[in-house]
């Protein structure tokens, strides 16, 4: 497989919330291409980037893609956390 995917971005019509605050809704896609028979892997992130000012379109996919990026930390960190379940001996099963 090779190491680094495609990566693209698909942004919605940006929304404002109650408080006036711009924000761009997007799907961050990762996409490796295929290697022999078997299916490539990919992946999808949901994200909303903060809109500031007079952002350029270059701003604002970057700021999606570190909205993904924080999408990703956090995820990796919640596995990293998941308790390990050891398996039980037979003899730990009869005591």
């Amino acid at each position: 497989m090779i190491a680094k995917p495609e990566i693209s971005v698909s942004a919605d019509e940006p929304q404002t919330d109650s408080l006036g605050q711009s924000w761009s809704p997007a799907k961050v896609t990762l996409s490796w291409p295929p290697n022999g028979e078997l299916p490539a892997p990919s992946m999808q992130i949901s994200v909303v980037a903060p809109i500031r000012g007079r952002m350029t379109v270059e701003e604002l996919r970057a700021a999606q893609l570190q909205a993904a990026h924080d999408v990703l930390n956090a995820a990796l960190l919640s596995v990293e956390e998941t308790p390990q379940v050891h398996r039980r001996t037979q003899q730990e099963v009869g005591r």
